[in-house]
This record gives C-alpha cells, structure tokens and sequence, in this order.
C-alpha cells in the first residue's frame, strides 16, 4: 500500500471540503469478509477475487454522516469512481487516486471519505440520492492520469 493523493474532477468544483482520510488506519488492509455485512463492495476480475487480486475493487460503508471508500484495482497509475445521472461519462462527480511512483508498483489502493449529503448548490453528488456508477482505472506518469 502507498501514499496516494484524492483528485476531485468535476468542472464546476467550488470549493466544498475535500474527501479526507477516514477514522480507521488509511493503510490498513482492505478487508473483504465483511462485505455484504458491513458494507457493500463491488469486484470486477476472477470470481472470488479480493481487494489484493481483483481487476477493479470498491467498497463503502456509511460512518455517521459521511460515506468511507476503499478502491482498488491492478494498475500502476489511478484508481476511479464517479456518480452519474446517465450512463455516459461526461458532467459527472469522479474521485480519483493517483501515485507518481512512476510504475514501479502494480497496484493503487486508497481509502477515504465524504459527506453523504451536499448542498443542493454544490457540484459534488449528494450521495443519499440514486446515481450510476462509473468505475475506471489505468496508467499515470509522475501523478498524471
């Protein structure tokens, strides 16, 4: 596990706090077993991947009034989820993680959270609504996607 930086990509960002570490470990190791417990978890790779071998791993879990995030995916760039209201990219509210260890890892994984709800005159997705995920991850050269 590395040091990753959060990227908020959304154009009309204005300023509403940044996700911030949550209040567990942010290197403590993904765990899996609790999916479908105490959070839900979404894998895209072998049948019964983990976080460790999965293509592509998301998990969260409601803290209070905050949303936790853990990402994961086979890469050795950035790791992505974003909230549309379509099912194109394009306008949409995407948290990215990013390390510029040039390559020389195969894998992104960070955690992390947000508020659940957002004022209606932010650009960031108020989570307590129904949105498509969108889910992405590749290449990055010195921390750029």
């Amino acid at each position: 596990l590395f040091v990753f930086y959060v990227v908020m990509i959304n154009s009309g960002y204005t300023g509403y706090p940044f996700p911030t570490a949550p209040p567990v470990d942010p290197f403590a190791k993904i765990r899996v077993d609790d999916c479908g417990k105490t959070k839900g978890c979404f894998r895209y790779g072998k049948p019964g991947c983990n976080a460790e071998t999965c293509d592509y791993f998301l998990s969260y879990r409601r803290i209070g009034a905050d949303v936790e995030f853990e990402l994961s995916a086979d890469t050795d760039g950035w790791v992505a989820v974003g909230f549309s209201s379509d099912k194109k990219m394009g306008g949409d509210d995407v948290m990215a993680c990013v390390h510029d260890d040039n390559g020389r890892n195969n894998r992104v994984t960070c955690r992390f959270k947000r508020p659940v709800y957002v004022p209606r005159e932010e650009t960031i997705v108020d989570l307590h609504l129904s949105w498509y995920y969108l889910f992405a991850w590749g290449p990055a050269i010195q921390g750029k996607l």
